[in-house]
């Protein structure tokens, strides 16, 4: 498994963090944590995941996924690309596969 992009944004009253993994053989995975943007009692953290042949599958699928969870469509998401992130994050020590 490879990371491939970081995603942020927001959907409704949630924030929007995750992660897109290349899981090989062009499969991906996208884990979306939902993070309530101000605490409140009647709103709770969630995690979905979504999958897809294509990037553009699966950050489709992870929208769909958001959406059946809060009953909110994704308003605003950044996807950037994990490499430009992992000198700032130290992703690059989190996977130790070839």
């Amino acid at each position: 498994m490879a990371i491939k992009a970081l995603l942020q944004g927001n959907a409704g009253n949630y924030q929007i963090r995750g992660t897109i993994l290349e899981l090989g053989s062009f499969d991906y995975r996208a884990y979306v944590h939902l993070i309530p943007a101000a605490p409140r009692p009647d709103l709770s953290r969630s995690v979905v995941s979504a999958d897809g042949t294509t990037l553009q599958e699966v950050l489709g699928a992870a929208k769909a996924q958001v959406n059946s969870t809060i009953g909110t469509p994704v308003e605003r998401l950044e996807v950037r690309t994990a490499s430009h992130f992992e000198p700032v994050l130290g992703l690059d020590h989190l996977h130790a596969g070839p």
